[in-house]
């Protein structure tokens, strides 16, 4: 069974058992609690994919959404509640933070634009233009990130670590807010 459910959060797509799809659905139905704009059958899905495929040249690799990322809401809410206390202002900022959560909350090493991706649709934060430039970025102007041995995946590092922990929330200097 495939569905594909969009929501102020995001558009999400599932395919697998009946019971694994609704699972899915469950779950971002409780990230966001709005109704869902749209749902599409499997013939929908289907065809609607192979047009975007024949009209549009493929030069960037697209990421992707990873409906199993997350397996409960207590994951959201803890994800939620970690993006909140940092407040990160860039983009790079942000990847840290979610690579950093990624490791500590989900034992995953590294991330890849998949893994950011998914994560930036259930914070509903605008997502950068780029995500794997933003990457790139973090590593050659910050040194927040390198490179694994697998083709476009990232950790970060122990200055990146460093200042997830201690420089995020920035702030604010009180000479300056006068």
């Amino acid at each position: 069974m495939k569905a594909k459910i969009s929501t102020s959060a995001g558009t999400f797509e599932f395919e697998g058992s009946e019971e694994f799809v609704e699972k899915q659905i469950a779950i971002v139905l409780a990230m966001a609690p709005q109704q869902p704009a749209t749902t599409q059958s499997e013939k929908t899905v289907k065809s609607s994919v192979a047009a975007k495929q024949s009209s549009t040249k493929k030069s960037v690799t697209q990421p992707r959404m990873l409906a199993t990322l997350l397996d409960s809401k207590e994951e959201v809410d803890s994800l939620r509640t970690y993006f909140e206390e940092k407040r990160p202002i860039t983009h790079i900022d942000t990847f840290a933070v979610l690579t950093l959560w990624l490791r500590n909350n989900k034992n995953m090493n590294d991330a890849s634009i998949d893994e950011i991706w998914t994560l930036y649709k259930i914070l509903s934060v605008r997502p950068p233009k780029s995500l794997i430039q933003t990457f790139r970025d973090g590593k050659s102007k910050k040194s927040f990130f390198e490179s694994s041995d697998q083709s476009g995946r990232y950790f970060i590092t122990s200055y990146g670590e460093t200042f997830v922990d201690h420089d995020l929330p920035p702030v604010i200097d009180s000479k300056e807010a006068k």
